[in-house]
């Protein structure tokens, strides 16, 4: 395809919900972005009770154009980036996320990767927020792991996302009946409609996990709902189950590390993130009527 011209204004859309504890970080390093040209910043809250909101409003001046939207009616992030679409104004769309940590060249380097393709799928920084006991429950990248486990077409990562205006309302953006996973549905949504992912390697957000294991085994069970999900939207495509061996081999190490569980916080973590994306795909699989586990 023919390289694209630079976007006249990008806009920036981050979602937020009940995030008064990271906002702040988060948006003090968007109002130091590299990029030179003309964009925008729009921030959807999806309904939050803990102050966010003024914190985002008190933020505005510091950027050239910023508004903050209301989206409360349904509270998942994709309903709150489509209400932040709606109210946005640029050619090129870039997603991140609140508790997270966007790099100072983060929005350059995603709208240069944007010109040779129609999404964009940004590199995610695992280790700049997470003390190395936390990071060490997730040995292999999220992102990375769950391209493993679906062994279906690549993805862009909510936290760090980037879609053409045309694409995103051509596809009809977000799908809001999409429990989880909504940012690897828009992604294979959109490529089997015949749009090009590109990577963009160098366009860095640093991802926020979660400290706790009880926290952390809340979000995985999650995304192990996601599984089977989108097993029913894409199956059709050619979206495969999970091997059996791989199953069986991740059932037998959690049986297998339960005693070494008191003595472990690291192990503990890493049991918790296993068990939570097995227990999330077999309640995923009562629901949807189909075996992803």
């Amino acid at each position: 395809m023919a390289r694209r011209a630079w976007p006249r204004l990008v806009s920036v859309v981050i979602p937020v919900l009940n995030e008064a504890k990271w906002l702040a970080t988060q948006l003090e390093a968007l109002a130091g972005q590299t990029y030179p040209r003309p964009w925008e910043l729009v921030i959807a809250d999806n309904g939050s009770v803990d102050g966010s909101p003024d914190i985002a409003r008190a933020w505005l001046p510091r950027f050239a154009r910023a508004r903050v939207v209301s989206a409360p009616d349904l509270q998942l992030a994709s309903h709150a980036r489509n209400a932040g679409v709606a109210a946005a104004s640029g050619e090129f769309f870039a997603f991140t996320d609140a508790d997270d940590l966007a790099e100072p060249d983060w929005l350059e380097r995603m709208v240069e990767a944007a010109r040779d393709g129609d999404l964009v799928a940004g590199e995610i920084g695992r280790f700049r927020l997470n003390e190395p006991a936390v990071a060490a429950w997730h040995p292999v990248a999220p992102r990375q792991r769950a391209l493993e486990g679906f062994r279906f077409m690549p993805y862009a990562s909510g936290s760090n996302t980037g879609i053409w205006a045309d694409v995103f309302h051509a596809i009809g953006g977000y799908d809001e009946q999409c429990p989880a996973g909504e940012d690897i549905e828009i992604s294979w949504r959109a490529q089997l409609a015949g749009y090009k992912l590109v990577l963009a390697p160098d366009a860095v957000v640093n991802e926020r996990y979660r400290r706790t294991v009880r926290d952390v085994g809340r979000q995985h069970f999650f995304y192990g709902k996601a599984g089977p999900d989108l097993y029913v939207r894409f199956a059709r495509h050619g979206m495969p189950r999970p091997r059996a061996r791989d199953s069986a081999r991740t059932y037998a190490w959690l049986a297998g590390t339960v005693p070494a569980l008191p003595w472990s916080r690291t192990m503990r973590g890493r049991w918790m993130v296993d068990a939570a994306l097995k227990a999330g795909s077999i309640v995923g699989s009562a629901r949807r009527r189909v075996l992803f586990v």
